[in-house]
């Protein structure tokens, strides 16, 4: 749990503000994620049935962080967490 933290800190800290139009960018390697991560991060948004799936199709998936991040993705999701699965997915971690 305090890798986790420690990632998340790393990756809010990452944020940098360019160009007119205030876009962020997010610069995070696929080190610093696992798809335990993932379920970790997105598990306080979602609901129980789509976090039960999420759990289980980590096997199936070969636990990619990327897969989780997409089936993870969610407009309830505040949007600092879907910034990060967003570059999770990206990089194709």
């Amino acid at each position: 749990m305090k890798a986790l933290l420690c990632s998340l800190i790393l990756v809010c800290c990452a944020l940098n503000v360019q160009g007119h139009e205030n876009k962020r960018v997010l610069n995070l390697s696929c080190q610093n994620f696992t798809w335990s991560d993932v379920q970790t991060l997105v598990e306080p948004y979602l609901d129980d049935t789509l976090y039960v799936a999420l759990v289980m199709q980590g096997q199936s998936s070969e636990y990619n962080a990327s897969e989780a991040a997409s089936m993870a993705m969610d407009e309830k999701l505040p949007e600092v967490i879907k910034m990060i699965l967003k570059s999770i997915i990206k990089e194709n971690c």
